[in-house]
């Protein structure tokens, strides 16, 4: 279905209160290789596969589904949700496609990709968070993102990270700062620091909503964070009731901007939301541990995103080489909604950072 590609990115930012058994996130910075070391595991890729392969093995029993569009300098797309892939190539990115080649991947748990776990965990409420977390969380994705720089074969990567996809690249290039050569966060998630503040998601959808719609929003978000019970479904059903957000966000897009709607997506993720939601937990303040990040970093708001500009800019804030560009006539899907000005901001950049 057409599911808002960012729909889901602050969902914790207002029922996180709802978690009050869990207060610490399950994800620390600065411990990737270590906590795949403590499961067995490395970083390393199996050897003799194709850039442009339309599947990437990146561990075993893992296979992300992969798009690529373009030729010249390679750029990775960690896309947003949690656990939304874009069913399409970006408009921007076939428009940039003369001198970039856009790498575009479903993340594990999500689309076409493998999805590390259909059935319920077995064990307690504490046993089955841990499993999902460590399977699904932040550091496996950090370690498949890493996956791929090393299947690209390159030394540094550019990475343009949508929506929640922009923290999970932000947390790569403090993870590894030697490694990214430049940085775009694109309607970047304000979730440096949780509670997430005034920026929430919830909050803007809420006030766009009719009374029956915001019925509705309530007994979404009250079955969402009931996270014992929620850990007891399979993939296919938490996948449905995840996508059940994305008429609601349709619905306060259009309140807001008559005519406008989400761009088309593949299919969402069931298990993945719930591990990345257990990596943030109820609270964390990863602002200093941004501070490592060495990239250039181009931060673009869609100046009719319902996300506010100062959440974007709490963003910029954390970052020690960023810069913030509004675009105008956008939301936030700015790669979609205007292509021609996203595309020519993006070369511009690119080409300064290249100087």
């Amino acid at each position: 279905m057409a599911v808002a590609l960012g729909a889901l990115v602050l969902l914790v930012g207002v029922a996180v209160g709802a978690w009050w058994w869990m207060g610490r996130a399950l994800f620390q910075p600065g411990t990737v290789e270590q906590t795949l070391a403590a499961r067995g595991e490395t970083l390393e890729v199996p050897p003799g596969q194709r850039a442009d392969a339309s599947e990437w093995q990146v561990a075993p029993g893992v296979r992300l589904h992969h798009m690529a569009v373009g030729e010249g300098r390679d750029v990775v797309v960690v896309h947003g949700g949690p656990g939304l892939p874009p069913a399409a190539p970006w408009r921007a990115a076939v428009l940039t496609g003369d001198t970039l080649r856009w790498h575009f991947y479903d993340q594990r748990g999500c689309g076409a990709s493998s999805r590390p776990l259909t059935h319920a965990p077995t064990g307690g409420t504490w046993q089955a968070m841990r499993e999902v977390e460590a399977r699904l969380g932040l550091a496996a994705q950090l370690a498949d993102l890493e996956r791929i720089r090393r299947l690209l074969g390159r030394e540094r990567l550019t990475l343009v990270g949508h929506s929640f996809g922009a923290l999970v690249a932000a947390l790569y290039a403090a993870e590894w700062p030697e490694r990214v050569e430049a940085l775009v966060l694109v309607a970047p998630a304000p979730l440096v620091t949780m509670p997430a503040g005034d920026g929430d998601l919830f909050t803007q959808v809420r006030a766009r909503l009719d009374a029956e719609g915001q019925r509705a929003l309530e007994v979404w978000m009250e079955h969402t964070f009931d996270l014992p019970a929620r850990l007891k479904d399979d993939e296919a059903r938490l996948a449905e009731h995840f996508a059940g957000f994305g008429p609601l966000y349709a619905q306060a897009m259009r309140r807001e901007r008559p005519g406008a709607r989400p761009p088309g997506s593949g299919a969402p993720g069931g298990f993945l939301s719930l591990g990345l939601y257990l990596s943030l937990g109820r609270h964390h303040d990863w602002s200093d541990w941004l501070r490592r990040v060495r990239a250039p970093t181009l931060v673009i708001h869609g100046a009719e995103d319902l996300q506010p500009r100062s959440a974007t800019a709490r963003v910029v804030q954390a970052l020690p080489h960023a810069r913030l560009v509004e675009l105008a006539g956008s939301g936030h899907f700015p790669f979609e909604e205007q292509p021609g000005a996203f595309a020519a901001t993006l070369r511009a950049f690119l080409a300064e950072v290249e100087r």
